[in-house]
């Protein structure tokens, strides 16, 4: 297995649950990926983000399919999902996102079942990569290291049963903990930060008056990895246009009546 995260961020993101990987995608590949990404801005009736394109491998295979199943974010999710060498890797789910001006984005929060459709407690992780500049006025992502343990279950109970990205408003306690722990990177096209399923993040909105508020935003793609005896009990998906409840594990989705919902990574990949 190709091993291209040093030992020290792999022992880093087994304490804090995130790291950030310079350069994980890069070349041909990026390029590709920043100039087709302009096909996925479709404006969306909500103030939170100027773009989200949930799939956008099966609306843009060219390139987005090849980054999520042949590229070095394979290499990555393998080395930091043991449990893939014998089950299997699988893509839970992919969304490309882009915010422009005045876009909130969402408050601090763990992806909700239509963004992780996969029972509790599971493993897996979430790749996001920037395909622009994310300077300090704000449009990448923040994170709270530490906050995928056990001694956040309240945080995600809170949001458990309410708007996913309103913990500032259903518990002011928890989001002022995680505040006071945020880490907002900076980022070159191609930078990415790896997080476990249950690590806090949040958009970090541009600054009022910036230069990057008043630019053309910052546009990323994201990808969540899982490995093959994930059950998706709990999760959501649509089958024939149809928001459906999930059952078994991915890497039965197709004989359970899910096709096509999720990729199964080639083990000759990276």
């Amino acid at each position: 297995m190709s091993c291209i995260i040093p030992d020290e961020q792999v022992f880093e993101y087994r304490e804090q649950g995130t790291i950030v990987v310079k350069n994980l995608l890069s070349g041909d590949l990026l390029e590709r990926a920043k100039r087709s990404s302009t096909a996925l801005e479709e404006k969306i009736p909500v103030p939170t983000f100027e773009s989200l394109a949930m799939d956008a491998w099966k609306q843009r295979e060219d390139p987005f399919l090849e980054i999520a199943t042949r590229s070095p974010l394979v290499a990555a999710a393998r080395q930091l999902i043991p449990e893939s060498r014998e089950e299997g890797l699988f893509v839970l789910k992919d969304a490309f996102f882009k915010s422009v001006g005045a876009n909130q984005g969402c408050g601090w929060h763990v992806d909700d079942k239509f963004f992780w459709p996969a029972a509790p407690n599971t493993p897996g992780i979430n790749i996001w990569v920037a395909l622009d500049n994310v300077t300090s006025d704000g449009g990448g992502l923040a994170v709270a290291p530490g906050s995928h343990t056990s001694e956040f279950l309240g945080a995600r109970d809170a949001l458990a049963n309410g708007d996913t990205c309103a913990l500032a408003q259903i518990s002011p306690e928890w989001n002022a903990r995680l505040e006071a722990m945020r880490e907002t990177p900076t980022l070159q096209p191609g930078d990415a930060i790896i997080h476990t399923r249950y690590m806090f993040h949040r958009s970090d909105p541009f600054r009022d008056g910036s230069d990057a508020q008043r630019g053309p935003g910052v546009a990323r793609y994201s990808v969540r990895y899982v490995p093959g005896s994930t059950r998706l009990d709990g999760g959501f998906g649509r089958v024939d246009g149809e928001i459906t409840k999930l059952t078994g594990t991915i890497r039965d989705a197709n004989t359970n009546g899910f096709h096509g919902l999720f990729l199964e990574v080639p083990l000759s990949t990276p």
